[in-house]
């Protein structure tokens, strides 16, 4: 990637590939990271308290996108760089992703002109991924049949952007990690460090102890508690519906006026949606659960959904649902992730961010570089936890 040359590494300490990491948590972060490591041929053992990629990897939406949340700059540029290290991975694990763009819109006329701003914003970047306006008429011609564009003339195409199956994409690169000669402990709970003359010696867990140099925490949610410190906001709740194989009616990433969607290979439809949780129902959740504690309240945010998407999609009353789930976000306190060695222990190393998805696979390629090679990769420097701790 050509794009690389722009950050300049230094060096810490000679390079050493004898070192033995443990990686604790097993998302698509975590995963990509010990992936990451074992390709250098460094021993890697990745641990998860669950089974890979069963907590808020997957139960997400999977869209691989570098769009104008992602703010400022040099946070954008870090997900450009991974939807072309995710075309990389493609390649080395012949895994297909798709990518076939998101189109967004909204109805209300104030929305929409915000939207508008920071896609102008974003196209003053001096790199962006490609993203354009287009009209209603235009719109209805990648999705020819089953979306209402209402009339927009201000539809915001993201042609770069792509999804897939997360716990499917952890699976491979768990077999690829097992292949070149790492572990993968599942239900396996970390419990805590040990040291021998004031360094790291081992690992202890609930399968015992672990011999290791390093430790790279990439723990979601759990970071706060890891870290006795608090370093991320409260998890915020993100409902996401998984429908049965379906005859095929979306071509694309559909972001409309209160919900998103799309269509994956196999016909299963996935349906995120924009916040609609209640303030009593967020309250009745403060556990995490990664499904709703009643059937009754389950359906009530089905029934909201459903109602919502059919103002844009009428087909998506007839649309099997085969299961609902709760995605709890780690979202750092300023937003922005985290990454990298801690002030006081530079052989811990943490890897915390919301947008996980996009960034896992270029954060597993600059984690893995930095504790390979004891450098500091400049791009990385603006996410530091020591601007948290």
């Amino acid at each position: 990637m050509a794009m690389l040359g722009l950050y300049t590494p230094f060096s810490r300490l000679n390079a050493v590939l004898n070192n033995k990491v443990v990686v604790v948590g097993a998302g698509i972060v975590g995963t990509c990271i010990a992936y990451e490591l074992s390709n250098l041929g460094i021993k890697t053992v990745l641990i998860d308290k669950n089974i890979p990629g069963s907590g808020t990897s997957g139960a997400s939406f999977n869209w691989i996108n570098a769009t104008y949340p992602k703010k400022p700059y040099s946070y954008n540029y870090l997900a450009q760089l991974s939807l072309n290290e995710f075309k990389d991975i493609e390649i080395d694990l012949n895994y297909p992703i798709d990518w076939y763009g998101s189109l967004e819109w909204t109805n209300s006329i104030a929305d929409q002109n915000k939207i508008l701003y920071e896609v102008k914003n974003l196209m003053k970047y001096p790199t962006f991924s490609k993203h354009k306006i287009i009209n209603h008429i235009e719109a209805n011609k990648l999705e020819p049949k089953f979306i209402n564009f209402n009339n927009n003339n201000h539809i915001v195409y993201s042609e770069d952007d792509g999804y897939l199956n997360t716990k499917e994409f952890i699976k491979v690169l768990i077999d690829k990690i097992k292949f070149n000669g790492s572990k993968v402990i599942e239900e396996c709970s970390y419990h805590k460090i040990n040291y021998i003359n004031n360094k790291i010696s081992s690992v202890s867990t609930s399968k015992g102890e672990i011999i290791t140099d390093q430790i790279v925490f990439a723990c979601g949610i759990d970071t706060n508690k890891i870290f006795n410190k608090k370093l991320i906001k409260s998890p915020e709740p993100g409902i996401i519906i998984k429908s049965k194989p379906y005859k095929k009616i979306i071509n694309r990433i559909i972001y409309g006026p209160g919900i998103h969607l799309y269509q994956q290979r196999d016909g299963k439809i996935i349906i995120g949606e924009q916040g609609i949780l209640d303030i009593d129902d967020k309250n009745k959740l403060k556990n995490y659960p990664k499904h709703f504690i009643s059937k009754s309240m389950e359906e009530k945010y089905i029934n909201k959904i459903i109602k919502t998407g059919k103002l844009f999609l009428k087909e998506i009353e007839s649309i099997p649902i085969d299961e609902v789930k709760i995605g709890w976000r780690p979202i750092p306190l300023d937003e922005k992730p985290i990454v990298g060695r801690l002030p006081h222990n530079e052989n811990i190393y943490i890897a915390t961010m919301h947008s996980g998805i996009t960034l896992g696979p270029i954060i597993g390629k600059y984690v893995a570089k930095e504790i390979s090679q004891n450098i500091e990769i400049q791009l990385l420097n603006e996410f530091r936890p020591s601007r948290l701790i």
